[in-house]
């Protein structure tokens, strides 16, 4: 599932020789359901306003579908008894861009103005005036927000007096624009002297680009270089970049996601441990499905668990080395070395 580029990660340590970062991150934004967006099911979701449900031939209408009129009731004076519309809807994403659309026309029946309008409100986000007159026209109206809060509350009010007014039906609530960046994958491993990072997103909106950068310690972070990115997209796009001077040891990597007005935001932290000599190393690290053996002489490879016991899983050569296919053991921790019994392991987490 693609995923948006998250702000915080913690370090937790399974082993002396082993650590795995988890990183916080918010799922890509999905379109918010309105309850009862047809008034199909009379007022359930909107009966915490006074409101007015009818078939639509009753207001001037084509057929017996029940919609909703919106209109300052009969004592002009006053607005406590108009008939309006309103919900909260939650489950929004922040930084997401929605749309909100719905169905309106005038009323045909009894003595209704030449102009009917209403204000469209979502709280702090959105307020818009509809108008509508002439003939029976159920026209679509689409306005797009940016929410600033996972819960906000949809209000439709007469912008007139009187009891003949504004025809609405079929509201519905969409994206419009996902989240800047959307992360499909992220990976870091060693290759021929330099570690070798690539990346792909789902969707792009305003990013100027990537700055690849690495830590010993999780700490201090510097920049090995930087990748310019699409701006907008909403196809899937890969990057590649080489750290061509890697330091020794264990090294963390991570992206910074830079927009175009300067605001950015943090990947995942990817680890690889750069091979002294002539070992073996893999990734990705954890791993859930398959897992990448680098190794400078190709030869068989031996998984042992975490008490040392050999076990059994597919192999499969590959341009990089050898495939691990490893879908179906259990989650644990694992070891990795060639049938050399001299040779040095390296351990992976099997998630």
């Amino acid at each position: 599932m693609p995923y948006a580029l998250p702000k915080r990660c913690a370090v937790h340590s399974v082993s002396a020789a082993f650590v795995v970062i988890a990183c916080a991150f918010s799922t890509a934004a999905h379109a918010q359901s309105i309850t009862n967006p047809g008034f199909e099911s009379g007022s359930t979701g909107w009966a915490s306003c006074p409101i007015e449900l009818n078939a639509a031939n009753v207001y001037g209408g084509p057929n017996t579908s029940t919609v909703a009129e919106v209109d300052g009731h009969n004592d002009p004076a006053i607005t406590t008894d108009d008939r309006i519309l309103c919900q909260t809807i939650s489950g929004f994403t922040v930084g997401a861009l929605y749309a909100l659309e719905f169905e309106a026309t005038r009323r045909q029946t009894g003595p209704t103005p030449a102009s009917v309008a209403v204000t469209v409100t979502i709280d702090g986000v959105l307020n818009q005036v509809v108008t509508r007159t002439g003939a029976w026209n159920m026209g679509r109206e689409r306005f797009t927000f940016a929410p600033t809060s996972t819960s906000h509350t949809l209000r439709v009010v007469p912008n007139f007096t009187g009891s003949h007014g504004m025809i609405m039906d079929n509201f519905n609530i969409v994206v419009a624009s996902p989240l800047p960046v959307e992360l499909l994958s992220f990976q870091a491993w060693p290759l021929n002297g330099k570690v070798r990072l690539q990346w792909s997103t789902a969707t792009e909106r305003d990013n100027a680009g990537f700055r690849v950068q690495r830590s010993t310690d999780l700490a201090q972070w510097e920049e090995v270089s930087f990748v310019r990115g699409a701006g907008n997209s909403q196809t899937a796009i890969t990057y590649a970049a080489n750290d061509l001077k890697p330091l020794p040891g264990s090294v963390y990597y991570r992206l910074e996601q830079v927009d175009i007005d300067g605001t950015s935001d943090l990947s995942p932290i990817r680890h690889v441990t750069m091979p002294d000599r002539n070992d073996l190393h893999l990734w990705p690290n954890p791993a859930g499905s398959v897992v990448h053996v680098g190794m400078d002489t190709p030869g068989r490879i031996l998984v042992l668990d975490a008490q040392g016991r050999s076990v059994q899983v597919f192999q499969e050569a590959h341009t990089t080395g050898t495939l691990l296919h490893i879908a179906a053991l259990p989650p644990g921790l694992y070891q990795v070395r060639s049938v050399d019994d001299s040779a040095p392991t390296v351990k992976f987490i099997k998630e």
